[in-house]
């Protein structure tokens, strides 16, 4: 009977660590891509992650679509170019050529999902995004394409689930026709 016991509470352990729960969770992690509408005010992209032990910081970014499966419009890009605060895409210099490019304000909030609590808010700021990191090609959401990046924020979120919202503050019609992700990543170092 003691031996029963013993197996029962051994079992009844295992079944409780907290690994054995996060191998069931479908709560995705990154890398993350979720489109937002930056065309108009008040477009919200709201959703819940997993962040785990994998990579320590988590790198906020929005993606602008320059080109998407093998289609290219050289003026298009162009624009989206100086949007951005790239250079001239032929390389010539310009007296008043803006490195920051289109300041986009968004607000980005933060919360930590916690068993039986309250949601506690770990960030919550409005950010004037301004010029254009880097770009390359990228599969999102299944789609290969090329795409420009602008960073918003990189933090470092411990293991756990979170609530994040990126909200557009100001409308740009002229980014209608625009894929824009709002993305999460990850790194092991600032």
């Amino acid at each position: 009977m003691l031996k029963i016991g013993v197996i029962t509470m051994a079992l009844l352990s295992f079944l409780n660590a907290n690994w054995f729960t996060d191998l069931f969770d479908d709560t995705p992690k990154p890398p993350i891509y979720v489109p937002i509408d930056m065309s108009k005010t008040g477009k919200v992209a709201d959703f819940i992650i997993r962040s785990d032990d994998s990579e320590k910081y988590r790198v906020f970014s929005l993606y602008f679509a320059t080109r998407v499966d093998g289609k290219y419009d050289f003026h298009r890009n162009s624009w989206i170019y100086k949007f951005l605060g790239h250079g001239p895409i032929d390389g010539a210099a310009s007296p008043c050529y803006n490195m920051d490019g289109t300041i986009t304000p968004v607000k980005l909030t933060v919360y930590r999902l916690e068993k039986s609590k309250e949601p506690k808010l770990l960030f919550d700021k409005t950010i004037d995004t301004c010029g254009g990191i880097n770009g390359g090609i990228f599969k999102i959401n299944g789609q290969k394409g090329r795409y420009e990046r602008r960073g918003l924020l990189m933090t470092e979120l411990p293991k756990g689930k979170y609530r994040i919202k990126l909200e557009n503050l100001k409308s740009f019609p002229e980014l209608k026709k625009i894929e824009i992700y709002f993305a999460i990543h990850g790194t092991h170092k600032i």
